[in-house]
């Protein structure tokens, strides 16, 4: 069936968040002074991936996330470098990442063409806002709902009321979300009773994913979008 919103989410998504983050945290590593090894990557990736994982669950705040994924990387690497100071720099590189996934641009050009666009994102709103002042999807988005801005994170359905409420749908049955994440976006979906297809970019969709649709890639999610 086709829709009137397309809610989607950013990271993963839209954004090659990946290379993005790659980036961001070889800059931040190298202006802290510490080593930009493999293990120190690694290292660092654990740590914010249970932090995110924390917020999803409602038990850190996005900025108390900011702070603690880099005082609980400091302590294990035992550095004395300042986890304030670095997560403050390390959302400024982030936000000065504009990598966008093969497909992208042409993918929201085209569903912009016929309805509008709402990013739903649990990403910082920092880094959200700055990405999108100039960037190459910047017109084909029509408005954003930031979790850190409205005190509720996905898998909360918080998110995907308000984007319905600015876009001006009132019947969950025409708006559908698009995300990369089963617990984070399909979870979102699932609990605001709406659509939602999983994105998952050429990979093979695991088990009990929960999505209503699955698109391993842009052209697959159009023709689910459009109907």
């Amino acid at each position: 069936m086709g829709y009137d919103v397309l809610l989607s989410d950013a990271d993963g998504t839209l954004f090659d968040f990946k290379a993005g983050e790659k980036n961001a945290i070889a800059a931040t590593f190298e202006h802290f002074g510490i080593a930009n090894t493999p293990e120190n990557a690694a290292l660092y990736h654990r740590v914010n991936d249970e932090q995110w994982k924390l917020l999803e669950q409602g038990k850190t705040t996005q900025q108390k996330l900011r702070v603690d994924r880099f005082r609980i990387f400091l302590e294990k690497i035992g550095s004395d470098a300042d986890a304030a100071s670095m997560g403050a720099y390390f959302v400024e590189q982030l936000g000065m990442q504009r990598i966008l996934l093969p497909g992208a641009e042409a993918f929201c050009r085209r569903i912009s063409e016929t309805m509008p666009i709402y990013l739903i994102t649990n990403g910082i709103s920092a880094v959200q806002r700055s990405r999108f002042t100039d960037c190459l999807l910047t017109p084909y988005i029509t408005d954003m709902v930031i979790s850190e801005e409205i005190g509720h994170a996905k898998p909360h359905p918080g998110m995907i009321h308000r984007a319905m409420e600015l876009a001006g749908v009132t019947d969950p049955r025409r708006a559908v979300v698009l995300g990369d994440s089963i617990t984070a976006d399909i979870g979102a979906a699932r609990n605001a009773g709406v659509d939602s297809i999983l994105f998952t970019n050429g990979s093979d969709a695991p088990e009990g994913h929960g999505a209503t649709f699955v698109a391993t890639g842009y052209e697959a999610a159009e023709r689910i979008i459009l109907g």
